[in-house]
């Protein structure tokens, strides 16, 4: 069963490797609502998802609620729900992991009842090209990647030296310098689209006003929430 969640804003996205679960978790108050897609078999299922009761411990996060999907598109009614339960935790450095359950139990023509299922996601970070570079098309977030704008708020220091120029204009004189060790870079996000070109290297648009180049060699995106 590979499931596709998507929620309001103040949420994180996760996927699995095979893309083909998709989640979108609003993690910072109870009792909130998320919706979800899911493809089983030849149907795609529509679905939401009240958070009843969240906490953390040990350097995870857990969240408890309910589902409810229904299939949508040409076919029999198909509507199944019960508990679900996901545990956020660390993975690797800069991004979070999400274990995601599902406990079946009622519904109707539903075929999973009394069936658990259990998945486990990976956020949906940006990734860069094969140069290493952050363009309009490839930093943004998972609920706008297909339109290329949305640009994802918060990125962190990785030069090597720990220190990254931003320069009033790209390729311009130096306004301020980021240092690794102290500082997250916040895009610019009021026109939407904070990546721009100039001679051919994307450059992201901070919220100071200044542009630092977006490459991976400079820049990789901070997990969010931080």
């Amino acid at each position: 069963m590979s499931l596709i969640w998507c929620a309001a804003a103040s949420a994180t996205t996760y996927v699995n490797p095979n893309g083909k679960t998709t989640l979108n978790l609003s993690e910072k108050a109870n009792n909130s609502s998320s919706f979800y897609f899911t493809r089983v078999g030849n149907r795609d299922f529509l679905g939401n998802i009240q958070i009843t009761r969240s906490e953390g411990a040990a350097g995870s996060y857990y969240y408890n609620g309910t589902f409810k999907d229904h299939a949508t598109g040409p076919g029999r009614k198909i509507v199944c729900s019960g508990d679900i339960s996901i545990i956020r935790h660390q993975v690797g450095r800069s991004s979070l992991g999400a274990e995601v359950t599902w406990k079946v139990k009622e519904g109707e023509n539903c075929p999973s009842i009394g069936k658990t299922f259990k998945v486990n996601l990976v956020e949906a970070l940006p990734l860069p090209n094969a140069s290493g570079d952050y363009t309009s098309s490839n930093s943004n977030t998972w609920l706008t990647q297909t339109a290329g704008s949305a640009t994802w708020p918060a990125w962190r220091v990785t030069s090597r030296d720990g220190q990254l120029n931003c320069r009033k204009t790209a390729n311009g004189a130096i306004q301020t310098v980021y240092r690794a060790d102290k500082d997250t870079v916040a895009a610019e996000l009021r026109g939407v689209n904070a990546i721009t070109m100039a001679n051919g290297q994307p450059w992201l648009l901070t919220r100071q006003g200044c542009y630092v180049r977006a490459n991976s060699q400079y820049v990789q995106p901070v997990s969010m929430p931080e």
